[in-house]
């Protein structure tokens, strides 16, 4: 697994002459040098790194940063010594490096934050001198501020709102060059409007390069590298949409202000209506995952009475966190809660106080049985409401049962009646019962005392497994329930109760819904979506029409968006509606759910099982992910979706390029475990002959021949549940095909049927010598194209997995086989496998 956490900045620039300072009369500032407002929309002679791109901010073209990146003017046109840079920033998170007189011996910075600035120096590549000069004036988030840095000489000034923060003298002074913008991995700014003076006759700039008419883009100029980019170490590209996501939440007060939450990578906040996310994890301390640093926040809620406060709950660790600005901050609150093995799944604010709150959630099998316990295909799973008087404080549980609890809603005439909805897609109640195909559950519980006692309120309900509950905002007896679980599929749909709960009548069959949603703008139109289909009600959910999806799911071209899990309609326009996706991703219907764009630009937690990149041109990658096929042609700065039918699925594990045609890709899943073909750079999809193993067994490894890249070799995995691989099952073994991946036949004997096979490498010398690192049967070689194998002996048990294998291209007797967990880590062998040895020595 790989994966990413975005961090976002975003820049807006604009030419605007600024005011003259006073007492710079003479010297630098008196004559306009360079301007630019990105009026044309693009952004000629400015050198941008991975990130950055021309974006519209309230109707106007804009500067925009992703990442911890630069973008650079043309240097030929703002180096000069003595001049004052003018511009304008905002700042809404972290801070911003302003860099001055950039050239090839180094720069200053000037870090821009909250609670003042700071001048620092750089030598290339790792000299720092930092504190130069300091201040510790308030900069308000979210304003305005007009900013100014002068040069003259060795003297270095720096105004803030006309108001000098700090003057420095720099004995041994950087005397020339140019400015850039850095942003950094924490940080949220706008700039705007640029103009940059020097000494001479006042006058007006060069007007900025009309559309149509773009100046040839400047070569950045080559420097020491800054420090993001030293030999050795990693830079952040971006990554395709994905993750796990869950709910997404507009600000009452504000809607263009949202949140959304995903397991993998924590809570993204937008300020600019979705268009663009940035992280917003500043004391959650929770992770989870095999690297250690997936941020597990699953839901998340705004307080109605301050919007301020905000509530975010975790997923498979203990874990409430408390925001009380905005989600710029968290604080753990979850004093009382008693497991560790729990997911919160929901909260609900009293209408009567912020101090009163419910928390909804799982309880996994692994805490409540002490150990795992699987039904069909998912967790046998309890449930758990917590509350809490003292505003998070402490916490009790108020209702344990036999299935998760999701959704909670509070009637605002009477607080002391509260709806609690029971049950999801994806975990099995632990009173179903496997073996006789009993889907138990609980279904839709109610309070009339405040959460003291509890009824199940579920007469007309076809389908326990209640998912998603949306209370009607001006009648709050009138509530949508949306049913429905994988294993569990008869009665799932729509119910509609307009008597508090008495009676349901189920409205849309014949589908599993995981989201369903009044319009507060007007309530008589109501949402509901499942993974293949987005549904639409116009008589406040009596009936029903589909707007989009079918066969090939629903969503933007080029994407399968998923389980639509949480769904926000705004409160402006009940046309517009964003989607939050189980399967990673964040979707915008501007049309009342009838065509969708991706809505994720900032915010992804994408699995990334696969990379395979284009031998001739190293800027194209393809990623197969949870979330789908995509490419780039960037380096991993924008992803395009390659997920069309029969590819317009979920659970990607493996992609592979002909190495002597880049346009021809293989790929495949484990939702469906076959063999995709394309010979268009994955624009098209064709099913290959032989390729399709069925019954809980995928693809994991595909290998082609460097020699003769007809031949291609496939290594079979298996799962207990799609998205879930377990190397240790007994899969397929390999398979091999002749004709470059058009039809496959098995290349197993009796030591490779059964291998689950992680990696595979094919000695470029030979078409007919293979590997195959194996999670069950150790490390085995081929010499004869498969048709038998060797198990070869790295000395260590026989019970431990080898997750990797790689050959040494220049000298391919070199092998180097990786092993899970436990097992030595890396080993190789200089004579073809025959014998190995450790190469653990500096690892940790």
């Amino acid at each position: 697994m790989i994966r990413r956490i975005v961090f976002v900045l975003f820049v807006i620039v604009a030419a605007l002459s600024g005011p003259a300072l006073p007492g710079l009369a003479q010297g630098p500032g008196t004559a306009v040098i360079y301007q630019e407002n990105f009026d044309s929309g693009n952004a000629p002679a400015w050198a941008l790194e991975p990130g950055w791109r021309v974006i519209t901010d309230d109707g106007s073209p804009v500067l925009a940063g992703e990442g911890h990146y630069w973008a650079r003017p043309d240097p030929d046109q703002t180096s000069g010594e003595d001049y004052r840079l003018h511009f304008r920033v905002k700042l809404l998170q972290g801070r911003i490096h302003l860099v001055y007189r950039l050239n090839d011996a180094g720069r200053y910075f000037i870090g821009f934050r909250e609670n003042g600035s700071y001048l620092g120096k750089q030598y290339w590549p790792d000299t720092f001198q930092e504190n130069l000069a300091t201040s510790t004036t308030y900069h308000t988030p979210g304003a305005w501020h007009e900013i100014d840095i002068i040069g003259e000489g060795g003297q270095i000034t720096f105004v803030v709102d006309g108001v000098t923060e700090w003057v420095y003298s720099d004995p041994e002074p950087l005397l020339a060059g140019y400015f850039a913008f850095e942003t950094l991995d924490d940080s949220l700014a706008y700039v705007d409007d640029i103009v940059m003076y020097g000494p001479g006759e006042t006058g007006e700039a060069a007007p900025p390069t009309e559309p149509g008419e773009p100046a040839p883009p400047a070569e950045p100029q080559v420097v020491a590298p800054p420090q993001e980019y030293r030999p050795g170490e990693w830079v952040r590209t971006g990554g395709p949409l994905g993750g796990l996501g869950y709910d997404i939440r507009m600000r009452p007060d504000n809607p263009d202000v949202l949140y959304v939450t995903d397991s993998w990578a924590g809570v993204f906040m937008s300020t600019d209506g979705g268009r663009t996310w940035f992280p917003s994890n500043n004391g959650i301390t929770a992770r989870t995952g095999f690297s250690g640093d997936a941020i597990p926040i699953f839901c998340l809620t705004i307080d109605p009475h301050n919007p301020n406060i905000i509530w975010a709950g975790t997923q498979n660790v203990r874990g409430i966190f408390k925001s009380t600005d905005g989600g710029q901050s968290w604080v753990e609150m979850d004093n009382g809660v008693t497991e560790n093995g729990i997911t919160f799944r929901g909260f609900a604010v009293d209408p009567r106080s912020s101090d009163i709150v419910y928390a909804a959630a799982e309880i996994s099998s692994w805490e409540w049985a002490g150990q795992e316990r699987f039904g069909r295909e998912f967790d046998m799973v309890r449930g758990v409401v917590y509350k809490t008087t003292d505003g998070g404080q402490s916490w009790q549980a108020i209702w344990r049962g036999d299935n998760l609890a999701r959704y909670v809603w509070i009637d605002p005439r009477d607080p002391n009646v509260i709806y609690v909805s029971t049950g999801i897609f994806d975990r099995e109640a632990a009173n179903s019962d496997p073996t006789s195909g009993t889907p138990g559950g609980v279904g839709v519980l109610k309070s009339t005392d405040g959460g003291q006692t509890w009824q199940q309120i579920n007469n007309g309900l076809g389908n326990l497994y209640v998912g998603s509950l949306f209370m009607h905002p001006t009648n709050p007896d009138i509530l949508l329930a949306g049913t429905g679980n994988n294993q569990y599929r008869e009665g799932g749909g729509v119910y509609l109760t307009t008597d508090g709960g008495q009676s349901w009548q189920h409205v849309l069959q014949n589908h599993n819904i995981n989201s369903v949603e009044f319009a507060t703008a007007d309530p008589n139109i109501a949402y509901a979506g499942g993974p293949d289909a987005i549904f639409r009600s116009e008589d406040g959910g009596h009936t029903w029409q589909q707007v989009s999806g079918g066969n090939d799911g629903w969503g933007p071209p080029g994407v399968h968006a998923g389980f639509p899990i949480d769904f926000q309609v705004d409160p402006r326009d009940a046309n517009r509606i964003f989607a939050n996706n189980y399967g990673g991703g964040n979707f915008l219907s501007e049309d009342g759910g009838r065509t969708w764009q991706v809505a994720s630009a900032g915010y992804t937690g994408a699995q990334v099982r696969d990379i395979a990149v284009d031998p001739h041109d190293p800027a194209h990658v393809y990623a197969a992910a949870r979330s789908g096929i995509f490419t780039s042609t960037d380096g991993g700065a924008t992803w395009q979706g390659l997920s069309t039918p029969p590819a317009r699925v979920l659970e990607w594990y493996v992609v592979a390029v002909d190495p002597s045609d880049s346009m021809h890709v293989l790929a495949a899943d484990d939702w469906q475990g076959v063999i995709l073909n394309s010979v268009t750079g994955g624009q098209n999809w064709n099913f290959t002959n032989g390729g399709n193993l069925g019954g809980g067994q995928s693809w994991l490894a595909f290998a082609f021949a460097p020699s003769d890249p007809q031949t291609v070799y496939a290594g079979s995995t298996a799962f207990y549940s799609a998205g879930t691989v377990d190397e240790g099952l007994p899969a397929r073994g390999i398979y091999v095909s002749h004709d470059g991946g058009g039809s496959w036949q098995e290349a197993n004997d009796a030591t490779s049927q059964d291998a689950n096979v992680t990696a595979l490498a094919v000695d470029p010398r030979s078409a007919q010598t293979v590997y195959a690192a194996t999670g069950n049967r150790g490390l085995l070689r081929s010499d004869d194209g498969g048709m038998s194998w060797r198990t070869l002996n790295l000395g260590v048990p026989s019970d431990a997995q080898v997750m990797a294998v790689a050959l040494n291209p220049a000298s391919p007797d070199m092998v180097l086989a990786g092993l899970g967990f436990g097992h030595g880590g890396l080993f190789r062998s200089d004579d073809g496998g025959q014998t190995w040895h450790q190469i653990t020595a500096g690892l940790n």
